[in-house]
């Protein structure tokens, strides 16, 4: 089926829809090392181009008998001409840069750009064009969106992430994501790298070396969302002109009845960074593969209506910034609620798993201890219990189809590296169109490696993703001023 509205050309894209991916635009020359992160798709311009406008998207259910597509309004980048996609562009900048921005409205009503706290465009006419400046002044992650019939506009799709970045650190201390760490956040990331604590690279620290590349300054956005076919076909199908009433958006999003054929309004779809189910949990660029040592940063927004309990397996990490605030004392957790609107930064520190038994305690970087040996496995000895040789050496092997059907869909596979997720304790969110668990909110966090088992050089499990090769000549940390 054809979705036809009566009020919009849309945006004509390949496959018939928006493709998926995680565009980022760098504003200015300050950040270099963004351009060697492979999580982003990043382009260096001096100033930003946004058409707000409109588009189909094939979500993760769309196939050829199944038509999964949903209307959007977006925040086209027009130079450089970026794939069309929800969310809007990741915007990179560094405190005190001043961002010049030209908008242009093709919809049919009022729209905005909106950070809370930086920028406030105000209402842009349909048809019209308008260049604003502003400054960043402060670094951290924050959310960029449409603020007028709030939340319809923000919801239908106009939104996006704004992250920045210090440029200095304050010497003899380490980097931190913040200008002004408090003395918990600052005392985390000097820590990072240390032998006696987590030792491995710190936050700052790349390694070159190309059997075990690492880049500097490793951090991941995920922005939550959640999409209703229904309602956004109902909000785009409007008069132009006309606005559709805040409060029967947010009624109809959220108290729909059920219904067993997807008739009502509620969401049908669950995003990270506009993906779904393994479009996220297998994707290198969203879910973090890095090996025990090499610790990160997760920047999580949420641009929808729905509070997500965001947990993690494998490690605990510590929240650093809830809505901007850096925390005087981060607390140390393994699930944390997103509400609407908020933004907030976990440090996962990239420890060994916690079933991992050493010999001062779970998830420490020393001397494992030993396994049995079992009777029922021919050959097996006592032998350390990291690296985790039993699951490393797991696969469903060659020429192995679902089913057991000769010539049937093959589902051989390695079992590693080693692979755990995150997940939504809000189950809904778990699915697609109310379909199988795994095709909604799921991510992760996979271990390649260890840094810390053989002191002669680094450990990387099989079948790691080699998703730095392209830039080994350049993933060197920047250099940047040492002090204030």
């Amino acid at each position: 089926m054809n979705i036809m509205l009566n009020r919009r050309e849309f945006l004509k894209f390949a496959g018939g829809g928006v493709a998926g991916g995680m565009a980022a635009l760098v504003v200015g020359n300050k950040l270099s090392w963004v351009l060697e992160n492979q999580a982003f798709a990043a382009t260096v311009v001096q100033t930003l181009d946004f058409r707000i406008t409109d588009a189909m998207k094939e979500m993760v259910t769309h196939n050829a008998l199944n038509d999964a597509r949903c209307y959007f309004w977006i925040y086209k980048s027009v130079t450089p001409d970026l794939q069309a996609e929800v969310p809007g562009p990741v915007i990179f900048a560094t405190r005190g840069d001043t961002i010049r921005i030209t908008l242009t409205n093709d919809l049919d009503e009022p729209h905005a750009f909106f950070i809370p706290g930086v920028f406030d465009s105000g209402p842009i006419a349909p048809g019209q064009t308008v260049t604003r400046s502003f400054r960043a002044n402060n670094s951290g992650s924050f959310l960029y969106y449409d603020n007028l019939n709030s939340p319809v506009n923000r919801v239908m799709g106009l939104h996006g992430a704004f992250i920045v970045l210090p440029g200095i650190r304050r010497a003899p201390n380490k980097f931190t994501p913040y200008d002004l760490p408090t003395p918990a956040v600052q005392a985390l990331f000097n820590d990072l790298g240390d032998a006696v604590h987590w030792p491995g690279l710190s936050w700052e620290e790349a390694d070159v070396d190309p059997a075990s590349l690492a880049p500097a300054f490793r951090q991941y956005i995920w922005l939550l969302h959640q999409a209703s076919p229904n309602l956004f076909r109902e909000v785009g199908s409007l008069p132009a002109g006309e606005l559709y009433p805040a409060a029967t958006f947010v009624n109809a999003f959220l108290r729909d009845p059920f219904s067993p054929t997807n008739a009502n309004r509620t969401p049908q779809y669950f995003t990270i960074n506009g993906q779904s189910g393994s479009l996220i949990h297998a994707n290198p660029h969203i879910t973090p593969n890095l090996r025990v040592g090499e610790p990160t940063l997760i920047r999580v927004l949420n641009a929808g209506l729905w509070t997500h309990s965001m947990h993690l397996h494998a490690n605990h990490i510590y929240v650093i910034a809830v809505n901007g605030v850096v925390q005087a004392n981060p607390i140390w957790i393994d699930v944390f609620n997103s509400n609407p609107l908020d933004t907030w930064d976990w440090l996962n520190p990239y420890m060994r798993p916690p079933d991992v038994p050493n010999a001062r305690g779970i998830g420490m970087p020393d001397t494992p201890l030993m396994s049995l040996s079992n009777p029922l496995i021919p050959g097996s000895a006592p032998h350390p219990v990291w690296p985790p040789i039993e699951e490393i050496n797991m696969l469903i092997p060659e020429g192995a189809t679902a089913g057991g059907v000769p010539g049937g869909v093959p589902i051989d596979v390695q079992l590693s590296p080693l692979c755990y997720p995150e997940h939504d304790h809000s189950e809904p969110t778990q699915t697609s169109q109310g379909g199988n668990y795994n095709l909604g909110l799921i991510a992760g966090m996979n271990v390649t490696g260890d840094r810390n088992i053989d002191p002669a050089g680094v450990t990387t499990f099989p079948n790691a993703p080699n998703m730095w090769a392209a830039n080994v000549t350049r993933l060197a940390a920047p250099q940047m001023p040492e002090h204030l």
